[in-house]
């Protein structure tokens, strides 16, 4: 009868060893496992993202290099005067717009009239078309106009692009802190 005790201590003594050892050891380190897994998940989709944010950094720097490199409509301007030159077109009037900003671009235009045959006009149209430059024709209106050699066609329209400032210059801008108000601003409680 005496080992019956000892087999049952042993018994309960292993019992208590695997429970202690399970919950102890087990446990915890298949909780550490799951912990890591979720950091190692965590750091791949933020190395995904940060990828992916600097593909469209790239992405608008390409097509910052179809727009004016400075907020100036002298830039839109030149790129008129020669596709008016490739068209044999002599503009007659140059009426630059005030540049109008945005949170994080700037619209430039420029207003010209010049006279035209219909071919001479198309050319200059196709030429803008086919830019490697981003220039929108807005505001095309065409007049006929009777002189000694025939009706001419006298074309008045609107030029607009887009000036953004380099990628650095956007995220600075989109950092910006809140303005404070009220007691906040002079330094009382809210």
């Amino acid at each position: 009868m005496s080992k019956i005790p000892w087999v049952i201590g042993a018994v309960v003594g292993l019992v208590l060893g695997y429970l202690v050892g399970y919950n102890n050891i087990y446990v915890r380190q298949r909780g550490q496992v799951q912990l890591k897994q979720r950091l190692v998940a965590q750091e791949q989709a933020d190395q995904e993202a940060r990828q992916q944010v600097t593909e469209l950094l790239d992405q608008i720097e390409r097509y910052r290099q179809q727009l004016p490199p400075e907020p100036e409509p002298s830039w839109l301007v030149d790129q008129a005067v020669a596709a008016s030159r490739q068209a044999g077109i002599t503009l007659s009037s140059i009426a630059p717009g005030a540049p109008q900003a945005g949170k994080f671009y700037t619209r430039l235009s420029v207003g010209f009239q010049f006279s035209a045959s219909y071919h001479q006009v198309g050319a200059f149209l196709d030429h803008l078309e086919r830019s490697p430059n981003f220039v929108r024709v807005e505001n095309l209106d065409v007049n006929m106009v009777r002189g000694p050699q025939g009706a001419t066609p006298t074309v008045g329209l609107t030029l607009s692009t887009l000036y953004v400032p380099p990628a650095n210059s956007l995220k600075a801008a989109s950092k910006k802190p809140a303005r404070k108000s009220g007691a906040a601003a002079k330094g009382g409680d809210v």
